[in-house]
């Protein structure tokens, strides 16, 4: 089922397309059987065509060997600030050469281009100092886990690798945290797993909790914080909105990933975001520490009825100021979202500098990858 999609708002017609399409569920968790925007300069786009709207959001063993040339809350008991390492995206102030963050520039000042990549495909989550894209392609009759690194966090990325054949799990969104060396992915049965990593050898993917978390229906988006601790992810379980039949909660959950390997079996502490000005959300993007969030969002203006992809459904943003903190600020973005497309963020690298995009219709049409930047 090569470049289909799915999507974070449902029509009708998407509804009916996720529930028929590329939907492998997970028995021991969902107890059902399975078969073993522009913003600033904007340059040309580059464009897939989709064949059918699957879902929501751009979505998408044994031990294995990378190929050669790759290296690649619950009520949290977890710690609730956030200690990681400096992981800026390269942008330097000029007179002292100091990192420079870019969480204080406005939400619409950005320069938005395509995010060309080889080979073509989706979900392009980028690594906190964004030298690394992980991306899902569909290589040989199956999907990839697609890995690229530059070391220039302002130049364009070389083309990619297969990191890992994602087989059966057909695997979407790899997040890769780097400091506990595991790739989380969700997977069109709806769940997220972890996928262990030593030296140049994968190991199996487990669901990377147990069923309170990941079992109680379609679970996807898996946004991870630097240091591995923390988990922010998306389930379908909110309520309806105009024309889309379902909407979508956020929820996270914490762990000590020095003694767990995957997340206590915990009720998740639900992080949705709350405004009057959009009627239903999806597709977190997290920043890496897990104070900053981006999603996408349909406006609430219309009630939900009319062309989804007239640019109502572009990216939303929102700050706390402690892991376990209710979100304090929701902002609207006017520049990120696109006439033509529902517009969902994906990753933002650790300075706020660089912000990865997808870009896709509800229904039939293209896809797009897109990178947006600010702070020169």
């Amino acid at each position: 089922m090569p470049m289909r999609v799915r999507r974070a708002w449902f029509t009708v017609v998407a509804a009916a397309a996720l529930a028929a399409g590329c939907l492998k569920p997970n028995p021991a968790y969902d107890s059902v059987e399975t078969d073993g925007a522009t913003g600033g300069s904007t340059s040309t786009t580059t464009t897939t065509t989709t064949t059918a709207s699957t879902g929501v959001v751009p979505t998408s063993s044994t031990a294995t060997t990378e190929a050669p040339g790759t290296s690649e809350v619950t009520t949290s008991t977890a710690s609730t600030t956030a200690v990681l390492p400096d992981m800026s995206s390269g942008t330097t102030e000029t007179s002292t050469g100091e990192p420079v963050s870019c969480w204080d520039l406005g939400i619409d000042d950005w320069a938005v281009a395509t995010l060309p990549v080889t080979p073509p495909g989706s979900s392009p989550m980028l690594s906190p100092d964004a030298k690394t894209l992980h991306w899902r392609a569909f290589l040989g009759n199956e999907w990839h886990v697609i890995r690229s690194t530059r070391d220039d966090p302002l130049a364009a990325f070389p083309p990619g690798v297969s990191s890992w054949p994602s087989s059966s799990y057909q695997a979407d969104r790899p997040a890769f945290v780097d400091g506990t060396q595991e790739l989380f992915f969700d997977s069109p049965g709806g769940d997220i797993y972890v996928l262990p990593r030593d030296g140049d050898m994968w190991g199996v993917p487990t669901v990377a909790g147990g069923v309170k978390a990941f079992g109680n229906g379609q679970e996807s988006h898996p946004n991870p914080t630097a240091d591995g601790a923390t988990l922010l992810f998306q389930r379908d379980d909110g309520p309806p909105f105009g024309q889309f039949q379902l909407g979508f909660n956020f929820y996270q959950i914490a762990r000590d990933p020095q003694i767990h390997a995957t997340f206590p079996d915990n009720t998740p502490l639900k992080v949705t975001p709350s405004d009057p000005g959009f009627g239903v959300l999806a597709c977190p993007a997290l920043a890496p520490d897990g104070l900053r969030l981006f999603f996408g969002a349909f406006d609430s203006e219309g009630g939900g009825q009319g062309d989804p992809n007239d640019g109502r459904a572009g990216v939303w943003f929102a700050e706390r100021d402690s892991l376990d903190g209710g979100w304090q600020t929701v902002t609207r973005s006017t520049s990120l979202r696109v006439a033509g497309f529902v517009t969902c963020p994906v990753a933002v690298s650790a300075d706020g500098c660089q912000l990865t995009l997808q870009l896709f219709t509800i229904g039939p049409g293209p896809t797009e990858m897109r990178l947006a930047r600010r702070g020169g």
